[in-house]
């Protein structure tokens, strides 16, 4: 029976989705990181900060990936769940991201200048690079949004691999003809480049009209899916700014383990969101916002507990037995990510259920966070609790926001339903 169970558990289409959800994005990280690492050892110290600081500016564009996304996969499982090819809504949704990602590059040119002068690079023309990252962006995160959707997270594993498999080629490539600080930023724009042109979407017959007809985007999905990037990027900006070397270089570490478990438990939330956006009745999407926070609770119970355990090793090896006297901070740090794998949670739910009262917490809480960062006295003893604390705020607020609206489900259809 227990044998039986498991097979049965090992073709669930959820735990299959989740797997390869995480696939993906285990790889396209791994990439980034093997391309980033190799850089490192083929420039200079000063080469080397250049690169990192524009790659940094990259990353910060990549967000609009993830908002486009959210809006687009939020379009196509509603369109799906009405009976329309989801082929059909790729036409719009192109249309939409490179509208979206056009202006993205536009706007890049005046801040790129700002950007120079900010960064003080050697070459500041190198920022010319993040003019063509916008519609990039744009466009990968409507491939993305669109694959989500409609399920077919086998194809968007593929499309996360294809972007860290092409910025490791591109930045070896491009290192060995002597493109210097330039060739990891052009890796990460071919990476993304890739993500963008794949797959290619047949012409389906169908209405090609959007199941719930509006902007591909608004402001709830801007707040809601930017949330966790913008604090994966901005809290290492802050540690670099505000604390000593020493203390920079232990909250990398932190950074780095801590943020294993966003990352380990982000498949929960991507499996999530296309089915409550699918789903007919508000009854059906509270069952599925119970379901996923128990796996989640699950999950960071479980590396909560080993890190409490293991911190100290875990740290010494990670960074070295210089810093294992702070091995404290990997908890605290690693309780404020499991706020954070809250919120991202509770947001995609919201935005899959077309609700935008969550958004005031991100909204708010996020730039707070940051300037509360910013202003942190130096010492990662500060630094950290800082984060903690305020993550844990900001899913306590979420979840009063938004469970008990949801546990108030109805179990009539909603409107257009039948």
């Amino acid at each position: 029976m227990g044998r039986r169970s498991l097979r049965t558990l090992a073709r669930s289409p959820l735990v299959r989705h989740n797997l390869l959800y995480l696939v993906g994005i285990g790889g396209s990280g791994a990439g980034v990181l093997v391309a980033q690492a190799y850089g490192a050892h083929h420039l200079t110290a000063a080469a080397n900060g250049a690169s990192t600081s524009v790659v940094a500016v990259l990353n910060l564009l990549y967000t609009m990936s993830y908002v486009v996304a959210a809006g687009a996969a939020r379009e196509v499982a509603a369109a799906v769940a009405q009976g329309m090819p989801a082929a059909a809504q790729w036409p719009s949704l192109r249309r939409s991201g490179w509208k979206i990602g056009l202006a993205l590059g536009a706007a890049m040119v005046p801040l790129d200048i700002v950007l120079a002068l900010l960064l003080r690079l050697p070459d500041p023309w190198v920022l010319a690079v993040a003019v063509v990252a916008g519609p990039v962006a744009a466009l990968g995160g409507s491939q993305r949004g669109y694959l989500q959707g409609a399920r077919d997270f086998r194809r968007l594993a593929f499309n996360f691999l294809l972007y860290g498999g092409t910025m490791v080629v591109m930045a070896v490539v491009l290192l060995k003809l002597g493109l210097g600080a330039t060739a990891v930023p052009l890796a990460s724009v071919a990476g993304a480049l890739g993500s963008a042109v794949y797959p290619r979407h047949r012409a389906v017959q169908g209405s090609g009209r959007r199941a719930h007809p509006g902007p591909l985007i608004d402001s709830s999905v801007v707040a809601g899916a930017a949330t966790a990037p913008i604090f994966n990027n901005f809290d290492v900006v802050a540690a670099r700014h505000v604390l000593s070397p020493y203390g920079a270089g232990l909250y990398s570490g932190l950074s780095v383990m801590g943020k294993i478990l966003f990352f380990g438990t982000s498949s929960l939330s991507a499996v999530m969101y296309p089915r409550v956006a699918a789903a007919p009745t508000a009854r059906l999407r509270r069952q599925l916002l119970l379901q996923t926070l128990v796996a989640l609770a699950v999950i960071d119970g479980l590396v909560l507990a080993a890190y409490a355990v293991f911190s100290r090793q875990l740290l010494g090896i990670v960074l070295g037995h210089q810093y294992q006297s702070d091995s404290s901070l990997l908890l605290l740090f690693s309780a404020g990510v499991a706020g954070l794998t809250v919120v991202n949670l509770l947001v995609y739910f919201s935005l899959g259920a077309r609700e935008k009262g969550f958004a005031v917490v991100p909204a708010i809480g996020v730039p707070v966070l940051i300037g509360w960062l910013f202003t942190s006295p130096p010492e990662v003893g500060a630094f950290v609790p800082r984060i903690a604390s305020a993550l844990l705020v900001l899913a306590a607020l979420e979840a009063l926001i938004v469970v008990p609206r949801a546990l108030r489900a109805r179990a009539t259809p909603e409107v257009g339903q039948t």
